[in-house]
């Protein structure tokens, strides 16, 4: 179900420091936390003495010490020291694992550490550029990742999921989207043109007649998905690139699975327009957060019905083409993933 020599978000950087943080990630355990010189580290959440939970141990210096018995590590997952005994045993280790600090967002490799290439972050530049605001946030949800790349994916739940936010006007369930696909992932559009402004928009934009709306979705491979969208008042030009009467916003989705029926879900809005206003940052955060809420619910109980994230004897609907393209494409890259050895060398990146 998992590509694993990937980049996935494994936090926000903000929300890590030197307390440890337990999260599971494509069904492995991992222990998250900074040195006292700041330093990002993530190990193998099992002590290799009695299988503690390194999670429930302190940060001490440079080494985290296990919670138990305390023995202490590394950033390299070697054990430093065992209280009691000067000779450290054989085979005295955890893994570690690549992170690398990006867009505000700390990137974990699940992979061969050989392999692990920063340049093959996702770019996401709007994230910590000075003249956007970014509004972040953390939901876990009891659903697949493919699933959820789904829904974002498709425009045509929103009049019927998403009537007090997101949805604006009736006929955003049947204008047809264009699906495109990249060499590195999927591109669904589309523009909406002389119609009423959803609400949660209207609201940030003080629209108060029709506008031009676009809404343009990339999905990244193996889970990040990312939106330009936005509206500006009717008939101003927009489509062809004059957004000055309008507002734009860019959403972020960056995901990484738990297991195969649950995820980690790191969100963001982030804006060019009012960008010192707390009172529009709690605007666009609440009502994000609201129409996140009414997807995770949706989510929730469609996995229940579901197993895993598999779609077998369901019907596909033209709405759906992005969805097909993106789960071909990630089917076959998790297929020449699995093709290629994996080195889990417990010591060492």
């Amino acid at each position: 179900m998992y590509i694993r020599n990937a980049w996935y978000p494994a936090g926000w950087s903000k929300d890590l420091t030197s307390e440890p943080v337990a999260r599971k990630m494509l069904d492995e355990p991992i222990v998250l936390f900074r040195t006292s010189n700041g330093q990002l580290v993530a190990l193998e959440d099992r002590c290799c003495h009695r299988a503690a939970p390194l999670s429930l141990g302190k940060v001490v210096g440079e080494h985290l010490q296990c919670g138990y018995h305390g023995l202490k590590f590394d950033s390299d997952g070697r054990c430093v020291e065992v209280p009691g005994q000067k000779a450290i045993p054989p085979g005295s280790t955890v893994r570690s694992y690549v992170v690398h600090e990006k867009w505000r967002m700390a990137w974990i490799w699940m992979g061969d550490a050989a392999r692990a290439d920063v340049l093959k972050i996702p770019n996401l530049p709007w994230l910590d550029d000075p003249a956007w605001t970014l509004a972040p946030g953390y939901l876990h949800v009891a659903a697949n990742y493919q699933l959820i790349i789904d829904n974002l994916i498709d425009f045509t739940h929103l009049v019927y999921l998403h009537a007090r936010t997101l949805a604006g006007d009736p006929r955003e369930a049947t204008l047809p989207v264009k699906t495109e696909r990249t060499d590195d992932g999927v591109h669904v559009s589309r523009w909406l043109m002389d119609v009423k402004p959803p609400p949660l928009f209207a609201r940030a934009g003080n629209f108060t007649e029709n506008v031009d709306r676009w809404q343009l979705v990339t999905w990244k491979p193996p889970s990040v998905v990312y939106f330009d969208i936005g509206c500006a008042k009717a008939g101003t030009g927009a489509p062809q690139g004059d957004r000055s009467q309008g507002i734009s916003i860019w959403t972020n989705h960056l995901l990484v699975p738990e297991s195969d029926t649950s995820t980690h879900y790191f969100f963001g809005y982030t804006r060019n327009f009012c960008i010192h206003d707390a009172q529009m940052t709690k605007l666009l955060f609440d009502g994000s957060v609201m129409t996140y809420l009414e997807d995770k619910a949706m989510l929730e109980v469609q996995q229940l019905k579901l197993q895993a994230g598999a779609l077998e004897r369901m019907i596909d609907l033209n709405m759906d083409a992005g969805a097909l393209q993106f789960r071909r494409i990630l089917s076959r890259l998790i297929d020449a993933d699995a093709a290629k050895p994996v080195a889990r060398v417990a010591q060492g990146r």
